[in-house]
């Protein structure tokens, strides 16, 4: 098995993890309900002014804050234009992704630059650094990839453009990330800047001459230009900026602490590792490596993860100084920037017990600051997860559940008094209602808070089927037609059920059609809400050629309802439709909603969301798997 085989399915199974992690979290905690920034940066910035025609190019370099979030506005509009949905599980379904790969890019580089004994400890690092949910806004937020390009592309510019000869593959790819950069967030000029900075040390150096450097400062300094004139301050954050020395110093002490709270002290061991790495070599003279000169990864390692340390601090200074007001710890949101910073420290500690030690002093020394560092690592992440997984996220799904209410009721009624809340997903209610009255948005609501489609039966006995309709009924009292006396009537839409009341129910039977159905996409899903006896034998609800009477799908739950309600989900019809409900049996009754519809990437990301921990274990199972067989073949004899 060759070496880069090895690497590549490492990778596979690094990405598999984080992913699959991230997705499980989702899925316990999460919700598909657009939600707060969403609805300024993507419903009025992005998918309003796309239908409507109206100036879209200026609504897509518009600031949000003090940000231009170019990227995530892209990548949203992307995912909504092939979706036909705004679903914030399928944007945060992508995001994952987006994270898991700026993970592999990180391992793939420690391959080359650690000792091959430093890459299993690595690997199992950033697995945990970067699939638990410690930034769990980040993970249930679809707005929150511009964290993830924040830090992916100025990573990629770092270990690229200050080391790659000028006008090479390596330089250009570093040049586009640079640039790329800057529509990530507000920061994302200091990527260049740093990168400014390595290739004028490296110049200081003597390591490159003035004809390498010139290109590398000119397009970081030109981009950095770029990004400080097209700042933003907006007067309704002013508040949060740091207020004296104190704030500014000890908000960043407490980003340096992380994931410790109350202990100052966590911060001198955390980054430690990268302290002795910068100093190590920023004074040290360039070493020669002929043999690894062509691959512009290899030889700048010390360099490459100083730099990237470096990025790390002055993002937490830029923090402090926006967000920095009472020095206050960091917000969930910006942990994935101190999980990075993390992963560097972890890189520059491989890289410390990598190089060989001049005497045996240092290296023990080395080894008990790796004990150390890993145990204060260790404790911070416990301290900080438990809080995260018994408090916030749940908080967080109580949160969702009741916005999600409000919302389906709101949009089923157009009855402002359901959002009269607290928990709804803006600041202001009526601010949802305006942006709610644009003709192109409603459209795009996703499951579970998108209207179900109403349905007209057709001209005939519809009995036992009776329509159940308890919108606006008195919650204490609603009405339960057609439903058993256990069974909650749906507060958002109309239902046809064949129970006839009572404890027993109704023993007739019979059949219940609707009018014929068009839908304007075709390659999504429909969902209806069940309830009863659906899928036993004698109750049945299926879907028709509106033409020919063909069965085209049977509407089944995957469990029995019973007095509960339970979502099945059926391929959309490509041709007009009717639905058909038949009640056979005076034992059974069963009662159904009108379909919703559901795009085609919202239901791959709700299954990949849905079966997350089965393959989050899979993955578990693949690596251990894997790394059994490496560890074989080492003992062999290395490659």
């Amino acid at each position: 098995m060759s070496p880069r085989f090895l690497t590549a399915a490492f990778a596979a199974c690094l990405f598999s993890l984080i992913v699959t992690a991230k997705w499980a979290t989702f899925d316990r905690f999460g919700s598909p309900m657009p939600d707060w920034d969403q609805w300024d940066a993507e419903a009025g910035e992005v998918f309003i002014p796309w239908y409507g025609s109206n100036q879209f190019l200026t609504h897509l370099f518009n600031p949000h804050n003090e940000h231009r979030v170019v990227l995530t506005k892209l990548q949203n509009l992307t995912l909504g234009l092939l979706n036909g949905q705004w679903d914030s599980r399928l944007e945060a379904a992508t995001n994952a992704m987006l994270h898991a790969l700026l993970a592999v890019a990180l391992w793939v580089s420690a391959r080359r630059w650690l000792a091959s004994r430093w890459h299993a400890p690595f690997f199992v690092v950033l697995a945990i650094l970067f699939g638990l949910p410690a930034a769990w806004q980040n993970v249930l937020g679809g707005f929150h990839s511009q964290q993830y390009w924040l830090v992916g592309l100025s990573f990629a510019t770092l270990v690229t453009l200050p080391f790659s000869p000028a006008w090479s593959k390596p330089w250009w790819l570093g040049a586009l990330t640079a640039i790329l950069v800057l529509g990530s967030m507000g920061s994302g000029l200091l990527a260049p800047a740093v990168a400014v900075v390595v290739i004028l040390w490296r110049w200081w150096q003597r390591e490159v001459q003035v004809r390498d450097v010139w290109p590398t400062v000119a397009l970081g300094l030109a981009l950095m230009a770029v990004g400080f004139l097209s700042r933003v301050d907006v007067q309704w954050h002013q508040h949060m900026k740091a207020k004296s020395v104190h704030d500014f110093v000890f908000s960043i002490v407490h980003s340096l602490q992380w994931p410790w709270r109350d202990r100052d002290w966590a911060a001198a061991v955390l980054w430690l590792p990268w302290a002795l790495a910068a100093w190590r070599v920023l004074p040290a003279k360039p070493e020669r490596h002929p043999a690894s000169d062509a691959n512009p990864l290899v030889r700048p390692a010390g360099p490459a993860i100083v730099a990237l340390g470096g990025w790390v601090l002055l993002q937490l200074a830029a923090t402090a100084y926006a967000r920095g007001a009472g020095a206050d710890y960091p917000a969930s949101r910006y942990m994935d920037t101190l999980s990075f910073g993390a992963a560097v420290n972890a890189l520059a500690l491989g890289w410390l017990l990598t190089r060989p030690a001049t005497r045996r002093t240092f290296r023990l020394a080395h080894s008990a600051l790796g004990v150390a560092w890993v145990i204060t690592l260790g404790g911070g992440l416990h301290y900080l997860l438990a809080g995260v997984l018994q408090i916030e996220l749940p908080d967080a799904k109580k949160y969702y559940v009741k916005a999600e209410g409000h919302m389906r009721r709101y949009l089923s009624t157009n009855d402002p008094r359901h959002l009269a809340y607290p928990d709804i997903p803006y600041p202001s209610a009526q601010g949802l209602i305006d942006r709610l009255a644009e003709p192109s948005l409603r459209p795009l609501m996703p499951m579970p808070i998108r209207s179900p489609r109403a349905l007209q039966a057709r001209a005939g006995p519809g009995f036992p089927f009776i329509e159940n309709d308890a919108r606006n009924a008195n919650p204490v009292t609603p009405p339960r037609l057609g439903l058993s006396l256990a069974t909650a009537p749906l507060d958002y839409t109309p239902t046809w059920g064949s129970h006839g009341g009572g404890p027993s129910g109704a023993a007739a039977q019979g059949e219940w059609r609707s009018q014929p159905i068009s839908l304007p996409r075709t390659d999504g899903w429909l969902c209806f809400e069940t309830a009863g006896h659906l899928g036993e034998p004698g109750v049945s609800l299926e879907l028709h050629d509106a033409s020919s009477n063909a069965l085209l799908a049977a509407v089944r739950p995957s469990k029995i309802p019973g007095d509960t309600w339970r979502t099945a989900y059926v391929p959309a019809p490509r041709v007009p439709f009717t639905i058909v409900a038949r009640d056979h049996d005076p034992a059974r009754w069963f009662a159904f909603s009108g379909p919703a519809e559901m795009g085609p990437l919202s239901h791959w990301a709700w299954l990949a969301n849905k079966h997350a921990l089965l393959l989050l274990l899979s993955s578990a199972a693949a690596t251990a798997v894997l790394a059994g067989i490496a560890w074989l073949l080492g003992r062999r004899g290395p490659s």
